[in-house]
């Protein structure tokens, strides 16, 4: 620990036995907060010190008490509790519950700006906490990024410092006519001293929200007075012209919470929060056991990939030594089979762990169609990430860069040291560098999409398939949520059509070809339907399907011949070959503005 503030000496003296100060964790025109353990309860805290320049004046201390003893009522999700306000001689601080995390400002200075994705949800759940406060007759007066708190585990957004920066702010200005808070977040109204109700909050949450996703604030200045004129007077920006990879809507509605006027910004805290949600849609949340399947899958795929590489890497090595050393021909067939051996071990133990954890999945009643729906809301959300993310090409070309100068320099050494340590530093680089290499690249890049294919399709299924010998009951008796209706029609078909008997199998033909393909041209028009059209012939490829699955409903039923499904069969499949046509010519269009023949003389 660095050499202690006299504050935090004179606060470790004062709360001596019942807390215990560990460091400061920050500080501002607010006060010190320090990180703290309660004695009593064993729990990480955090004390927050009023400045005690203001702790000195009655009035302020009188206040300021207030103030925090009704902050410290409010109970919600997305504010930081205040567990106790007390006073110990000069001293006067409350005590927060520890939230493990960062500021929002903290996380754009460190990452840059955030994704639209996660700002509107952000922005979500500061609403709610301001709404939350506002129906309480409190109005927080100083909401900014360094006092929106995101919890490192959950990635939930949590208010902190409801109620305080009015007591300050009253306090000080009939004295000096200086203003306290944050003069680049400050409302109009707060700035000219006007009635400041719940409206100022959205007014600083709209900067706020400015700053988090382009970087900057929509006002620059180089003086409080020019800061604190410029949100008196100035028009704000629009957030569009700054970022234009915004939803417009999402934008349009922080261009609103920027107007001067009250009256012209959202209703409330509620209103915003609603509009938000809206645009964001309907929010699915991935099960819990899900997602930890993901997590450990994504695990598992490195590992095998990182195996298949070593047993390359031995085979490319141990034949190339065989091609030199002639005399050493048994010994290094002896060890390639010993190297390869082990690492297909090692690929079988891992690959029987996927199996383990697929089992623990049907056990609590999720099976392999909840899993696919998983997997596909995952890659939509990553997909919406990485188009507001700017490219990069340079990182996994230099991961994989430092693996070949690792080989080859392990290489290098063990050929010019020509003993047996030479030997062992030779075969370790040639060896363990490719793994390493590869395992790198897997979490950097992520998983593959050829990994999440084998898991949405047959690996998948078998690994659920193994897991569930002797388990009774069903593997998909929980729903799969965020599944795609085109998906749950073509996975019911495909067990349907599997459980028919053999003959009826081969009399009705490809049917699971069909429904592949009816539900890749179901998903493939799903991202094609703001355009004229698209709706309606994306109903008649799901009609085509429901078709298919009814049909075969019916036949395992005994309610139907397979001659009527070979009927519809083949209605599916003229329906597909329109709709693969189709797409093939929107592809051939995007390809053509993306990569334009050039000019010939």
């Amino acid at each position: 620990m660095s050499n202690p503030t006299p504050e935090f000496l004179l606060l470790q003296s004062a709360v001596a036995g019942r807390y215990s100060l560990d460091r400061e964790l920050g500080r501002g025109g607010m006060g010190v907060v320090f990180l703290a353990r309660d004695v009593a309860l064993d729990r990480p805290v955090a004390l927050k010190l009023l400045p005690p320049a203001l702790a000195a004046e009655a009035e302020v201390r009188r206040r300021f008490l207030r103030e925090a003893r009704t902050a410290a009522g409010l109970s919600h999700p997305h504010i930081v509790p205040i567990h106790a306000v007390e006073e110990r001689d000069d001293l006067v601080f409350f005590v927060m519950a520890f939230v493990d995390g960062e500021t929002l400002g903290s996380r754009v200075r460190r990452l840059g700006p955030l994704p639209a994705h996660e700002m509107m949800r952000i922005t979500q759940e500061v609403a709610w906490a301001l709404e939350h406060a506002h129906q309480r007759g409190v109005v927080h007066r100083d909401i900014k990024p360094d006092n929106i708190l995101l919890e490192r585990e959950s990635g939930r957004a949590m208010v902190m410092d409801f109620g305080i920066a009015q007591v300050v702010e009253t306090a000080d200005t009939p004295r000096s006519g200086a203003i306290r808070g944050t003069p680049q977040y400050m409302s109009p109204e707060q700035v000219m001293g006007g009635d400041v109700q719940a409206r100022s909050d959205l007014y600083s949450l709209g900067v706020t929200v400015f700053f988090a996703v382009t970087g900057r604030l929509p006002f620059e200045s180089n003086s409080v007075a020019g800061f604190l004129s410029k949100h008196a007077e100035a028009p704000a920006p629009s957030l569009a012209m700054h970022a234009p990879k915004l939803p417009a809507r999402f934008a349009a509605l922080i261009d609103q919470c920027l107007q001067k006027h009250p009256p012209a910004r959202p209703d409330s805290a509620e209103a915003l929060a609603h509009a938000v949600g809206a645009i964001r849609g309907a929010v699915v949340k991935v099960p819990v056991p899900l997602t930890r399947f993901q997590q450990e899958a994504h695990i598992v795929g490195g590992d095998l990939a990182s195996y298949a590489g070593g047993v390359l890497a031995s085979t490319v090595l141990f034949e190339t030594l065989r091609a030199i050393e002639g005399d050493w021909f048994g010994i290094l067939v002896g060890l390639e089979m010993v190297f390869i051996t082990v690492f297909l071990g090692l690929g079988v133990a891992r690959a029987s762990q996927l199996v383990t954890q697929a089992r623990d999945l049907l056990k609590t009643g999720y099976g392999h169609r909840a899993l696919r729906a998983a997997i596909e809301l995952s890659e939509r959300e990553a997909a919406l990430e990485e188009a507001e993310r700017p490219s990069t090409v340079t990182g996994p070309w230099v991961t994989v860069g430092v693996g070949v100068g690792i080989t080859a320099l392990g290489v290098a050494t063990g050929v010019v040291l020509e003993n047996d340590i030479g030997v062992v530093i030779g075969m370790a680089s040639a060896i363990g560098a490719p793994m390493i290499t590869i395992r790198r690249l897997w979490s950097r890049i992520g998983a593959p999409k050829w990994w999440r294919k084998l898991l949405k399709g047959r690996v998948g299924k078998l690994a659920f398939r193994l897991g569930g010998v002797g388990l009774a009951g069903s593997a998909d008796a929980l729903p799969a949520a965020g599944e795609r209706t085109e998906m749950a029609l073509g996975d019911a078909a495909d067990e349907l059509f599997a459980a028919l008997p053999k003959e009826q199998r081969e009399r009705i033909g490809n049917v699971p070809a069909v429904v592949a393909r009816l539900e890749a041209d179901a998903l493939a028009l799903r991202e094609r339907m703001d355009d004229p059209g698209v709706a309606e012939r994306f109903a008649t490829v799901v009609a085509a399907l429901e078709t298919l699955r009814m049909d075969l409903l019916r036949l395992t039923a005994g309610a139907a011949s397979p001659d009527e499904l070979t009927q519809d069969l083949e209605a599916a499949r003229r329906v597909g070959a329109e709709i693969d046509a189709e797409v093939a010519g929107v592809r051939e269009v995007q390809e053509i503005l993306h990569h334009p023949t050039p000019p010939t003389d």
